[in-house]
């Protein structure tokens, strides 16, 4: 019998949203906060060139942008819980073979199918459990579950560095792979693909069962006349993918080496991971107030402002030199920069093709984002070899704001997908 609740969510829907965040946190923790962690210390242990390894979190991203692509069609053919699983078990494969190996070779194929495994279990896989769960309040939703992304940085960097030192590289990345493990072993004992395998309703809302069940059934018979010729010459898909996607880039360059930046200017590590720790709590704030502003405003006036925000604090990191003050203010500001763009990415989308045609350009838009978000590891890269070092990338990452700031100006946030008319219109021809 399925179970009747009058809050918008039961403990069951909170459960799920809670593993959402969790499956956020994972793969931002082993990404990005890899960068700061366990890929210098495995390097320094084998003697290895960080530098040439890092690009390697690069091209990693390259192919999970098209893996994703694939991801996305096993989710149809089979269903949100066996890409999940298989991304995390395949992921924390990788993740232990990632401390041990002494070959570098191997090595980099780890990062590589750490990263190409992440889009299975986050991109994929954890996206379409939400929106089955969540087909109304996915939006909302979402905002909770991507605050993981941020708390990875309050989790992951002050602790890991103590496992390192305590038990070593290499169990500390057997024991996150065995995490995996455990998270995939989860998902196959608690947690269904549709709320009604477990007696509950979408959205914990049983009196617009009837309408969204109509809804669905619309959604469904639709057929969206954005084809994959038509996207690809659609010029909002290549301004929103290039567009948005260096502006995460550059907030992604800046977040992966924090920390070693923080080192080279002479303070601390505990210092540096204690700045890292306190800018991603702001960044909480930032994801509420980007979001506060695009739904105040519009989603390309939202943009806006964050490119302005964040070319300008990227000039005062080049300040840093000068003094904790700016240390603190440059951190503080991109990291909230990072919990706006995760937000603005989406709903961007959302503004141009509206929500009957969002999840056609989705499938090509998202994966154009994050390999051009991908970059991020490998501008990082040709800096630190270069003789600019850290000032060089702060001041490429500023013009490249700059630039977008250029692009999202001109980029139309008129809807061109259908409207509710022209949907309706749409599924009568079809029937």
């Amino acid at each position: 019998m399925i179970k009747k609740d009058k809050s918008w969510v039961s403990p069951t829907h909170l459960m799920v949203t809670i593993y959402a965040g969790l499956l956020f946190l994972a793969c931002a923790c082993v990404n990005a906060g890899m960068t700061n962690t366990i890929l210098p210390a495995i390097c320094e242990l084998r003697g290895w060139n960080h530098a040439d390894a890092l690009p390697f979190m690069s091209y990693g991203g390259y192919i999970g942008a098209a893996a994703t692509i694939l991801f996305a069609q096993l989710v149809v053919k089979k269903d949100a819980k066996f890409v999940t699983v298989l991304g995390l078990i395949l992921g924390g494969v990788c993740l232990a073979l990632y401390g041990y190996t002494t070959s570098f070779p191997i090595f980099l194929l780890c990062i590589i199918g750490n990263r190409v495994f992440s889009c299975a279990y986050q991109q994929a896989g954890c996206t379409a459990l939400l929106n089955n769960w969540f087909p109304r309040k996915k939006g909302v939703v979402l905002g909770w579950a991507t605050m993981g992304i941020i708390l990875s940085d309050v989790i992951w960097s002050p602790y890991i560095p103590d496992a390192i030192s305590a038990i070593g590289a290499p169990l500390t990345m057997a024991i996150v792979g065995v995490v995996f493990l455990l998270l995939a072993l989860f998902f196959v004992l608690r947690i269904k693909n549709m709320p009604e395998e477990m007696g509950c309703y979408p959205d914990n809302n049983s009196e617009e069962l009837a309408d969204l069940a109509a809804s669905q059934a619309a959604m469904k018979a639709y057929r969206t006349q954005f084809t994959w010729k038509r996207l690809l010459r659609t010029p909002q898909v290549w301004q929103i993918g290039i567009a948005w996607g260096l502006l995460w880039m550059i907030a992604i360059a800046f977040v992966s080496q924090l920390v070693r930046r923080c080192t080279s200017l002479g303070y601390e590590a505990g210092f540096a991971v204690q700045v890292l720790q306190i800018s991603s709590i702001v960044g909480l704030f930032g994801s509420w107030l980007f979001g506060w502003i695009d739904t105040r405003t519009s989603t390309k006036t939202s943009t806006t402002i964050y490119a302005v925000a964040i070319a300008l604090f990227f000039i005062m990191g080049l300040l840093q030199p000068f003094g904790m003050f700016f240390v603190w203010i440059s951190s503080c500001g991109i990291m909230a920069c990072v919990g706006g763009i995760a937000n603005l990415a989406p709903s961007m989308i959302g503004t141009v093709f509206g929500r009957w045609d969002f999840a056609a350009a989705n499938r090509l838009i998202s994966p154009i984002i994050m390999a051009v978000s991908s970059s991020a590891f490998l501008l990082a890269s040709v800096f630190l070899k270069s003789p600019w070092g850290y000032n060089g990338m702060y001041v490429a990452c500023a013009v490249i704001a700059a630039g977008c700031l250029v692009a999202v100006r001109l980029t139309s946030d008129r809807m061109i997908g259908a409207t509710d008319q022209e949907a309706a219109a749409c599924i009568q021809t079809i029937s």
